[in-house]
């Protein structure tokens, strides 16, 4: 029998959310202090949308692999926080996002799933504008799945994972109908802009015929899940793989991948001048982690363990 959630524990969940929220947007803000001609990430949108409410071309700017545009409709989602002077409306967006965020990983009330917030993945998205904490908070709260829109390749496995409603599907329609009213050849100059993007996709990497394996285990929520993200092109700064952080179930599981991941941060920073060498350890360290504890997960393969695999017994004790 379910019993219905104690106002008290709400109320505990809400300020938690309020302050976990509140902090985050106030580290963004100071980690990104200027949003004037920041052209990566929700920068890129941000100065886009003021590109448009100013009549100017928002894919005017010279393109690379480390700058590569969003789509248009990126723009358009975060066109109301953008006309607030200075960071402003980049701090209230990313702590509302974060808050969000919290108070949907706390709806089980497992307050371990707070340690999320403390991995590379979740501090890089802080440093970098992400939207990937935005993206997450989509898997609590579907009614935002709209803003799917604004990064389509991390919000495919999103998209495949939530329910869709006719709201939600107008509300797609809703935004992509406007960015293509204001600038109807978006699409193909934003595709066009896209050839430097060098994105980690983990399934055509060595790895990849591993990683296939989680297709058997289909029927499971976090094993779909794992397998989309592993053909969804990401980058390798290690913000792209918050999602799987939905993956552990329990506290051990939580533990062992946020260990794994901060052993392939660290190792990158140390060993080389650029994130960008950190593919094979995103994959051996994070990916493959991560894998694990999907296969972990199968009642069949627990069974397996426990049938098959030797356990230690323990010492007789004698008589007391």
């Amino acid at each position: 029998m379910n019993f219905p959630e104690q106002p008290h524990a709400i109320s505990r969940r809400l300020l938690i959310a309020i302050g976990i929220g509140t902090l985050s947007g106030l580290l963004c803000g100071m980690l990104n202090p200027r949003l004037d001609g920041t052209l990566v990430d929700l920068g890129w949108s941000f100065n886009a949308a003021r590109d448009l409410i100013a009549q100017r071309d928002p894919y005017r700017h010279p393109v690379s692999a480390n700058l590569v545009p969003y789509p248009l409709t990126a723009a358009i989602i975060v066109a109301p926080w953008a006309i607030l002077p200075g960071n402003i409306g980049l701090i209230l967006l990313f702590g509302l996002a974060t808050g969000l965020l919290a108070y949907g990983v706390l709806h089980d009330n497992q307050y371990w799933r707070l340690i999320l917030f403390a991995t590379p993945s979740y501090l890089m998205a802080v440093k970098s504008m992400q939207w990937s904490p935005l993206f997450m908070a989509v898997l609590f709260f579907p009614a935002l799945a709209p803003i799917l829109l604004a990064k389509p390749t991390l919000g495919f496995p999103v998209a495949c994972s939530i329910r869709w409603t006719i709201p939600r599907l107008l509300g797609i329609v809703l935004i992509g109908g406007v960015s293509l009213l204001i600038m109807p050849n978006w699409p193909i100059r934003w595709i066009a802009q896209t050839g430097d993007y060098d994105g980690l996709i983990p399934l055509l990497s060595p790895l990849g015929p591993v990683f296939l394996c989680s297709l058997f285990f289909w029927r499971n929520a976090q094993a779909r899940f794992f397998f989309l993200l592993t053909i969804t092109p990401q980058h390798r700064l290690f913000y792209d793989q918050l999602l799987l952080w939905m993956i552990p179930q329990t506290k051990r599981q939580m533990l062992l991948l946020i260990i794994t991941s901060w052993i392939a941060f660290f190792y990158v920073r140390q060993k080389f001048t650029t994130f960008w060498a950190s593919g094979p350890y995103l994959l051996t360290l994070v990916y493959l982690p991560a894998f694990l504890i999907v296969l972990w997960q199968q009642q069949s393969v627990q069974r397996f363990y426990h049938r098959y695999i030797p356990r230690r017994k323990q010492p007789d004790s004698g008589p007391s």
